[in-house]
């Protein structure tokens, strides 16, 4: 029996860019798995029109939400939330990945 060589994704290739509508599959495969929904302050997604109104209405808007993309591929996101008052030099910063990375 042949030994399985797994292949692993050119990391060099990794971006980050805003949200599309088409990224819906991609972002269920991350957000609809509880293994990293658990460490979100969102709620697993269950279903693809969560997804989009999740990305029209919060992601697409957002000027500091991101997409990690590689080569163009939504594997996860990135968003920054700037503070306000005495805090506004400083912001908090959330990101997750899907469990494959």
């Amino acid at each position: 029996m042949k030994k399985k060589i797994q292949t692993r994704p050119n990391l060099s290739k990794i971006t980050l860019r805003p949200y599309k509508i088409s990224d819906v599959d991609d972002f269920l495969m991350c957000g609809g798995n509880e293994k990293v929904t658990r460490f979100t302050r969102w709620n697993t997604f269950t279903s693809k029109q969560e997804v989009v109104s999740y990305i029209n209405d919060y992601c697409i808007p957002h000027p500091y939400c991101r997409s990690i993309c590689i080569d163009n591929r939504s594997i996860g996101f990135v968003i920054i939330m700037p503070r306000s008052g005495d805090d506004r030099c400083k912001a908090d910063v959330g990101y997750a990945l899907a469990v494959e990375y």
